[in-house]
């Protein structure tokens, strides 16, 4: 499978490795726009791969139009088309944050050497995503926009992609802009997150991507609201109705109406024209208005109940590379946590502040699974509380949690290449993440179909002597292999071994790059 992010001025291609881990090649397009001519852009990317599967990208701001001119170019060169979806839905994939059942609103920051891409997505319930805006800015101007569409759109977390984001210093300036206070920044693999988000469209399943925000779902209508109340009208009384013959005698009972009687017809003055006297309209009964009572004194505003702090519980730190991710239990009624950390090795590299003091949110933090802390290598005091509106908890404090430090990582990868015809060179290359003194070690040869797990099971080909290792800089040696039949391995352990000296630290971490690369034949 292979997936292709295709934009204006470069093109992302990537497939997995066997060991899982997507593998990426940025190409310059060299003048060609990659979204307008697409058929010249895979003519360079492809390089003769034919019949394969393909997952493609697009930019935010493609059109269909676009987006058909890609599918027939790709089909053309010999490319199965599995699907076309915009490069900000990936990234969101690569960070997980399309899933069924979830109302988020996420800000998707995209950037290259060239150009900087801002889209703001709206995932909703029903597996639907929204590109709600999207406009590219120069780099120079990547900040100001960022904080622009920050404040605008009020997303729920940012996403960063792009080679540039691997540098610490670009993402600290993301995270310490004031509109993102609060805001959880993800920083995974940013060089990955598009590539890697289209090849996980392989096996995430069917969701729906429209334009424009989610509209409001009301399930059911509005209550009408009442018309003001009146007082219902008075029926009029009829009057006494003609007769014929002469007029029946009433019993004096005495009056049962404040109201008199109509006149009678005969006691009507004759119309001048001799037509009929007309009944004089009776008085209408109109009720008295009720009297209203005086205005009072305007009620006193309801001030917020104060928030008091109890210590959290659970309280756990993993650590993921420089980051740590804090997890806790939420007493029922907290909805705030107070979260502090402090350095405790000043000397220790890391990004991020040496010490911080903010507010998490419970929605935040049940968003993204726990709270992300850039926090650096070094020893880390944290502290939690919960903030709880509840008058009656008279506990105040907070649970403390001690991180220790994380050991310098080293990695190494072996491999072997011919002299001459007959004679096999192996050579083995270390890397540290960070400065370090590397211990003494052995390399060990092993065969069969499992790796050696100690120096016993195997033979020594060389020794490594303890030594300084420079941060990024790699210490290849080399020393002759023998010849092997059948599988064969190839290890690194201490030189001390289990029985060396107890007062003697051993704070590294040497691990290889991958598993399956031990095995050298």
């Amino acid at each position: 499978m292979l997936g292709i992010a295709i934009g204006h001025r470069i093109a992302r291609t990537g497939r997995l490795d066997p060991g899982g881990r997507p593998t990426v090649t940025v190409t310059d397009l060299a003048g060609t726009d990659g979204v307008a001519d697409p058929a010249a852009a895979l003519a360079t990317l492809l390089a003769g791969a034919q019949d394969e599967e393909a997952v493609l990208g697009l930019p935010a701001s493609a059109d269909r139009e676009a987006e058909a001119r890609l599918r027939r170019a790709a089909e053309d060169a010999g490319l199965h088309v599995h699907r076309i979806v915009p490069e900000p839905v990936a990234v969101a994939l690569h960070y997980g944050a399309i899933a069924e059942g979830v109302h988020r609103t996420v800000l998707v920051v995209d950037r290259t050497a060239d150009t900087v891409d801002l889209t703001v997505l709206a995932i909703t319930p029903d597996l639907t995503v929204r590109i709600v805006t999207t406009r590219t800015e120069e780099p120079a101007d990547a900040l100001t926009a960022t904080a622009r569409e920050l404040t605008g759109a009020a997303p729920d977390a940012v996403l960063l992609s792009g080679d540039v984001y691997t540098a610490p210093d670009q993402r600290t300036a993301i995270e310490n802009l004031p509109e993102a206070q609060g805001l959880t920044v993800r920083c995974t693999s940013p060089e990955l997150a598009v590539v890697h988000g289209l090849l996980l469209l392989e096996d995430f399943g069917l969701f729906r991507i429209a334009t424009g925000p989610a509209p409001a779902v009301t399930h059911f209508p509005p209550p009408l609201e009442d018309p003001e109340p009146r007082p219902w009208p008075t029926s009029v009384e009829d009057p006494e109705p003609r007769s014929a013959g002469p007029d029946p005698v009433v019993e004096e009972r005495g009056p049962v109406s404040e109201v008199p009687p109509p006149p009678r017809e005969r006691d009507q003055p004759p119309s001048p024209r001799g037509e009929p006297p007309t009944a004089p309209t009776p008085p209408v009964h109109t009720p008295e208005p009720e009297p209203q009572p005086e205005p009072g004194p305007a009620p006193a505003p309801v001030s917020p109940p104060a928030l008091r702090s109890v210590p959290v519980t659970q309280l756990q730190a993993i650590r993921r590379d420089d980051h740590l991710l804090v997890l806790w239990a939420w007493p029922d009624s907290a909805l705030t946590a107070r979260v502090r950390w402090r350095r405790e090795d000043a000397t220790a590299t890391g990004d991020g502040p040496r010490s911080g003091d903010i507010r998490c949110q419970r929605r935040v933090y049940e968003h993204d699974g726990g709270l992300d802390l850039p926090v650096g290598r070094g020893t880390i005091t944290l502290t939690v509380e919960a903030l709880v509106p509840d008058p009656t908890v008279d506990t105040e404090g907070a649970a403390s949690l001690r991180v220790p430090a994380e050991p310098p990582i080293v990695e190494y990868e072996p491999a072997l290449r011919r002299r001459t015809p007959f004679t096999r060179v192996a050579t083995v290359t270390f890397t540290a993440r960070t400065g370090c003194d590397l211990p003494a070690l052995r390399i060990v040869h092993g065969l069969g179909r499992y790796r050696p797990s100690s120096t016993a099971e195997g033979t020594v080909l060389h020794e490594v002597p303890a030594q300084r290792l420079s941060a990024g800089a790699p210490l290849t040696v080399e020393f002759p292999f023998p010849g092997a039949k059948g599988p064969s391995w190839l290890v690194c352990f201490p030189a001390d071994g289990p029985d060396s000296d107890p007062d003697q630290e051993h704070d590294i971490d040497i691990r290889p790059t991958a598993l399956h690369r031990l095995r050298v034949t």
